[in-house]
């Protein structure tokens, strides 16, 4: 149902003045006939995370479509500690290539059930039915028994070893020898791997609250550039048109940071920016949605149109395997949104739902929540040290095959020897007659 000036003159006259004072140009009206049924029931819960990650874990069942599941789902989706488990390991698999040692590499996709794992580019790669919290992986691994891996390599045969391959009385021989798979030292050494680029994320997040700053002051600035050469050509244009995109400065920062420090970056230091930045996007995003429907009609028409939005773009800029910088890809084609009043028709209540969107309003909501979000991930990027004692206990036990009680009481004993020496050195400087002091 379009808006007509006869019935909704006043409206009108209200929204075009708050434009005005927005400084947009130009406005756009979208209506549909009637709310619709489905509507009703998409807003009972928030489908924030629509189509599945990496590896094809289908989408959410029927029977989960309940508000608290589909919201635990949204938060284990965009987990940073469990994002930073992801990293850890794919990591870890290029340095296992780059040590000549792809068979281990194979097992950890084979554990996880993921394929081609190494060459990935996105978020959300593990299953979080399986793996509902970012310790299960590890823990997981840890409990699965020693394993061999068979290799099979051509000794000699047509074509191989400098033999003829145009010779059919060559017979092939194949050599296979045995690779033993230690998956408890595989999951010691990727928490090695996790603490070094948690601290890396800690100064990437910072690179994220001080780029946000600066979106937003590019954006209008660009603007008003663009506004001032277009008045020396004729024709007005439209304002996506005039728009220019914001600078994105956040590679140039992180580049010189990497320059300038002393400590050698991971092997994916540039990539696991991109996609931490990607995170904090989508998790923005989600937290920004459960606020606008908490909020209840007075954010109805702002939730279903960021809703749908999102929903609409989810695959594109967030799900799979991605290019890079596609945060920034979609805060800029929410900016060159023009602003539009949206009608929703008669509610339940017999009232008329119609709202003005503003998609910067938006943007700029959306940009400071990933700041808030930002500085909350650095506390849980500083607490991967305390993170890991539970699963360093669990290797202990694993690897010497005992309590981890009892393993602390020996050690516990051995540093209590040397003092007891000390001391008898101290009582008894002479010692015995053999030389070897005496205790008491």
């Amino acid at each position: 149902m379009w808006l007509q000036p006869e019935r909704h003159g006043p409206l009108l006259s209200l929204i075009v003045g708050l434009l005005g004072s927005l400084g947009h140009s130009s406005l756009a009206f979208v209506g549909t006939s009637s709310l619709q049924s489905s509507i009703h029931a998409r807003r009972t819960a928030l489908y924030a995370v629509t189509s599945t990650v990496y590896g094809g874990n289908g989408g959410i069942d029927d029977h989960k479509h309940d508000r608290a599941t589909i919201m635990a789902r949204n938060d284990a989706r965009t987990c940073v500690k469990s994002f930073l488990t992801q990293r850890a390991i794919q990591s870890f698999m290029f340095l296992l290539e780059e040590c000549r040692d792809p068979h281990s590499g194979k097992w950890i996709e084979d554990f996880l059930g993921l394929a081609n794992l190494g060459n990935y580019h996105g978020t959300g790669a593990f299953d979080i039915d399986r793996f509902a919290s970012w310790e299960m992986v590890l823990f997981e691994m840890m409990e699965r028994p020693k394993d061999k891996i068979i290799v099979s390599a051509k000794r000699r045969g047509r074509g191989h070893g400098g033999w003829s391959k145009h010779n059919p009385y060559l017979e092939e021989r194949w050599v296979e020898f045995p690779i033993a798979i230690d998956p408890a030292n595989l999951a010691q050494r990727i928490l090695s791997v996790r603490g070094q680029i948690a601290n890396e994320f800690i100064q990437d997040l910072d690179i994220v609250i001080c780029t946000n700053d600066q979106i937003l002051d590019s954006y209008f600035e660009n603007i008003r550039y663009d506004e001032r050469h277009s008045s020396l050509t004729a024709g007005a244009a439209r304002p996506e048109e005039l728009a220019s995109t914001f600078d994105r400065i956040t590679s140039i920062i992180l580049s010189r940071n990497m320059e300038n420090q002393v400590q050698v970056s991971s092997p994916f230091r540039k990539g696991n920016f991109d996609l931490l930045y990607n995170l904090c996007t989508q998790a923005s995003i989600h937290e920004l949605l459960r606020q606008y429907q908490d909020a209840g009609e007075s954010k109805e028409v702002s939730f279903t149109w960021l809703r749908d939005f999102y929903i609409d773009r989810v695959a594109k800029f967030f799900d799979g395997d991605q290019p890079y910088g596609r945060a920034d890809d979609f805060i800029e084609e929410m900016l060159l949104t023009p602003p539009a009043v949206r009608d929703l028709g008669i509610n339940d209540r017999g009232k008329a739902v119609v709202g003005l969107i503003d998609p910067v309003g938006v943007a700029e909501r959306i940009i400071a929540r990933r700041t808030r979000i930002a500085n909350d991930w650095k506390d849980s990027m500083g607490e991967t040290a305390s993170d890991h004692i539970q699963l360093q206990k669990a290797l202990l036990t694993k690897i010497m095959g005992k309590p981890v009680e009892e393993f602390k009481r020996e050690v516990m004993e051995e540093q209590q020897k040397p003092k007891r020496e000390v001391m008898g050195q101290q009582q008894n400087p002479k010692g015995d007659p053999a030389g070897y002091p005496k205790f008491y």
